[in-house]
């Protein structure tokens, strides 16, 4: 995407690769190297920009705009989605000491030494970004925020989606987003086991991944009946959905402490729900729950722990009422879109001002 002062114009220049598909890792190896060399062709076809942000997804696609930064003095800002490739190494995929980790970390390395600036989803990032190489002067944290500020907060009895799914007489706990391997779904499905037949709450899972068919597996061996699994929904359908949980789950695998942040924590505290976390201690969602009082925090694999957790939160409204409200106080007093949006315009209009120190 280009944009320019002059008018405030917004472009959004679209580039073909290989449609391999995600079914294997040298055909999403083909997409990603297709991408980035079409890419960097066509952002070499425009006009010069004064400054570049990249992202960190798709992995490496940074490196472009490290070129962009060398060939024509454009400032680089990098924005930290997930952090590559110590990811690689939390989901088994590389080891951290072999050969090819070394080299993709001395290329993240150099990018974040050419960045002028770096955007950190958090402040547990932001250390994992300066262990990275990254310099501590040069990164902003800005938090995520709910797309266009879409939710609400209402009743769950408000949200039409509590009579599609039936949900009504139940204590709905839902986990909505992707169904990734970064994201710790093993403790709470066998937490609900746990709960027995006769428990009144509904397990809601709404999205895909690759876990969705272990899960589902898991579901239909076991004949766990009180569990769902939807289909995502719409952006403009998203407050209803996240207003049809009377308790959310976030998950985040041991490992990625600082690599990802799980974004759903910011939709859920809009919505003024309550969060069961099962994850990590030193994470980003952990630090929110504890300075927020507005949900659980549980170890990966404590199945006792979680079961409790959902178990005391179903029975006891007036403390879901209260961490849902602290929830949604918390969002609109720390989080939000203007707010993230004004430190990132910020940093590029500072960025934007320097006298690059490579050109």
């Amino acid at each position: 995407m280009l944009w320019s002062p002059k008018g405030g114009e917004y472009r959004v220049h679209r580039v073909a690769a290989t449609g391999c598909g995600r079914m294997s890792l040298l055909g999403r190896l083909l997409d990603y190297i297709s991408f980035y060399v079409l890419a960097l062709w066509e952002s070499l076809s425009l006009p010069k920009a004064d400054v570049v942000v990249c992202l960190t997804t798709p992995p490496f696609v940074a490196v472009i705009g490290m070129l962009l930064s060398k060939l024509r003095g454009t400032r680089l800002v990098v924005w930290a989605m997930d952090l590559y490739p110590e990811v690689f190494v939390a989901f088994g995929v590389l080891k951290r000491n072999g050969l090819l980790y070394h080299l993709l970390g001395w290329v993240s390395s150099v990018v974040y030494h050419r960045a002028a600036g770096i955007i950190s989803l958090g402040e547990v990032m932001r250390k994992r970004l300066v262990e990275a190489g990254a310099e501590e002067r040069k990164i902003v944290t800005v938090h995520n925020w709910v797309p266009r500020e879409t939710v609400h907060y209402m009743e769950c009895v408000q949200s039409p989606l509590r009579q599609e799914w039936a949900l009504d007489g139940h204590i709905a706990l839902v986990y909505s987003g992707n169904l990734g391997l970064g994201h710790e779904l093993d403790t709470v499905i066998r937490a609900y086991e746990k709960l027995g037949k006769g428990t009144i709450v509904r397990l809601v899972f709404v999205g895909f991944g690759k876990m969705r068919e272990t899960l589902e597996r898991y579901v239909a061996e076991h004949g766990l009946a009180g569990v769902e699994f939807r289909r995502p929904e719409p952006l403009d359908r998203l407050s209803a959905l996240l207003g049809a949980g009377d308790i959310h789950l976030v998950a985040q695998r041991s490992g990625t402490e600082g690599l990802i942040v799980p974004s759903k924590i910011y939709g859920i505290l809009a919505a003024g729900r309550p969060t069961i976390y099962i994850g990590p201690d030193d994470t980003e969602v952990a630090m929110i729950l504890r300075d927020s009082g507005a949900g659980i925090i549980i170890a990966p694999g404590d199945v006792e722990g979680a079961t409790k957790a959902i178990g005391d939160l179903a029975n006891d409204w007036d403390n879901r009422q209260e961490m849902g409200r602290r929830a949604l106080e918390w969002y609109t007093g720390h989080f939000g879109m203007a707010r993230s949006v004004g430190v990132i315009v910020d940093l590029v209009k500072s960025v934007g001002c320097r006298q690059s120190k490579y050109k």
